[in-house]
């Protein structure tokens, strides 16, 4: 009988091995690479972040910071991200051109002329008072050669003669320090550049959203999925788009918990944060194709896409 049993032990023993060997190991889902550029246009990410809004719906995610809208896209098309939020559309568009169907928008800026992001400052004492008076002038822009194209389109179209106007490239972080010193006469800034310089009294608005008078609303900043995510990892990819379109109603319906997040995040004093100007974001299905289609054909005919592009491809369904 003691031999029986000892049998029976080690046949129950070996099998429980058999049978933990056999059950399926438990993988945890990759965290989801989320990029995002240090400014405004990423409240949605810090916003989810904050709320819960990725945990609540079982998403693990890391966020990943990058210094330009181009390091994003070719991250995500090199498959360092799985999507970014609140970055320039032109990087997307020029790689649907190189790489077809690598990336789907999901969210689109709505930049109008009551809501503006962006702005042309002078200095408080300056003797600039209307647009004409930028004849000859030096006027600050965001790096990379859009924002330029886009302010001579306008100022053109002004009847300003562009020709005579240097446009300088500068990073966000250097305009107000160029404007004070005068290195140069304008900046054509965004926020939370524009409330930082009217909550110091250092600068004054010359005019109102430029991209929004070329284009209403205007769609120049996306946010974007990559379409292996969506294809690979549709649930979770969903899940994570989900999140950030919560968080992008969050910021219309809670304004002064989003200034209070925007605060924490950039570090911006109080009374800036109450001046700054949202970006809000349409989600997918609220982007009008035509629209678009149109800022595509726009930069194409400036010269920043080297071909047309079908924008409409382009939007996540």
């Amino acid at each position: 009988m003691k031999k029986t049993a000892t049998t029976l032990t080690i046949i129950f023993v070996l099998s429980s091995i058999v049978l933990h060997s056999c059950k399926p190991s438990v993988q945890q889902t990759p965290a989801v690479r989320i990029g995002y550029l240090n400014l405004v246009t990423s409240l949605p990410l810090f916003i989810a972040r904050e709320k819960n809004f990725f945990t609540d719906r079982g998403i693990n995610f890391q966020a990943v910071p990058l210094p330009t809208s181009n390091d994003l896209a070719d991250a995500l098309i090199a498959g360092d991200l799985d999507c970014y939020v609140g970055a320039s559309v032109v990087p997307v568009f020029a790689a649907e051109l190189l790489s077809p169907g690598k990336m789907k928008v999901f969210a689109a800026s709505e930049i109008i002329q009551d809501h503006p992001f962006d702005a042309i400052l002078v200095k408080d004492t300056s003797t600039i008072k209307t647009l004409s008076d930028l004849s000859g002038k030096r006027i600050a822009v965001f790096p990379g050669s859009t924002a330029a194209a886009l302010l001579k389109k306008y100022l053109a179209d002004q009847h300003l003669d562009v020709s005579s106007i240097t446009f300088v490239e500068l990073p966000p972080d250097a305009h107000l320090d160029a404007l004070k010193v005068g290195f140069v006469d304008a900046v054509h800034a965004y926020e939370p550049t524009i409330a930082v310089a009217l909550s110091q009294g250092s600068a004054e608005i010359l005019h109102g959203s430029v991209y929004a008078t070329i284009l209403s609303p205007s769609p120049i900043s996306v946010s974007v999925v990559s379409a292996d995510f969506l294809k690979n990892h549709p649930q979770t990819a969903a899940k994570t788009i989900s999140a950030l379109q919560q968080a992008a109603v969050f910021m219309k319906e809670n304004d002064r918990e989003t200034r209070s997040i925007l605060l924490k995040y950039l570090k911006l004093s109080q009374d800036a944060a109450n001046r700054c100007s949202l970006l809000y974001m349409l989600p997918h299905d609220k982007i009008d194709p035509a629209v678009f289609q149109r800022f595509a054909d726009i930069l194409t005919d400036l010269g920043e896409l080297n071909a047309a592009v079908s924008a409409d491809t382009l939007l996540y369904r």
